[in-house]
């Protein structure tokens, strides 16, 4: 085991937990204790491929030889974060409560934790991964601003034209910067 599979453990366990979030929350859905909403689908989408996307894309650290301990707990903010926003799209209570309801009744803290991570994700790319600024920070700062945007409007017509955005820039992010691993 190198290294780097010894970092990637904690991570992926994070991840892991975040997408049993997101599955627990589609498997209420499907047992109809739970209001599937369609702006609340497209987030989920979203975050599922934030969360696969952020494992993926992860491999390309395999070669870094030595870690310090705060290159380490950057690169374990994003799963965090992804872990949470996982968390926050589903209900702890009110078993028959719409989804999308739920959404706008949470969004500030939502948006503010998606926006944290992918701040986080960015910082990691320059501090831990790059050195520099690269295109794909600058998309990811773009994302930031939306996810501000989002926290503080109730507007649904913006949501869900952010929502997809947000959607489209992620698979368009998957396909340019990320899409072959290795």
């Amino acid at each position: 085991m190198n290294v780097f599979e010894f970092i990637l453990i904690p991570c992926a366990i994070v991840v892991g937990l975040g997408i049993a979030e997101l599955f627990g929350g589609v498997v209420k859905i499907l047992r109809g204790e739970l209001n599937a909403g369609r702006l609340h689908s497209v987030w989920v989408t979203c975050v599922f491929l934030q969360q696969v996307q952020w494992l993926w894309s992860s491999w390309a650290l395999e070669d870094r030889g030595s870690w310090l301990f705060p290159e380490f707990l950057i690169f374990l903010i994003g799963p965090i974060g992804l872990y949470m926003a996982a968390a926050m799209l589903f209900p702890a209570e009110n078993p028959g409560e719409s989804l999308d309801l739920h959404l706008f009744e949470r969004h500030r803290p939502f948006f503010l934790i998606m926006a944290v991570t992918l701040a986080s994700l960015s910082g990691a790319s320059v501090l831990v991964v790059a050195g520099s600024v690269t295109g794909a920070d600058v998309s990811r700062f773009s994302g930031v601003a939306m996810y501000g945007v989002l926290a503080v409007t109730r507007h649904r017509g913006v949501h869900w034209v952010c929502a997809l955005a947000a959607l489209g820039a992620q698979l368009w992010f998957i396909y340019t910067f990320t899409f072959e691993v290795g």
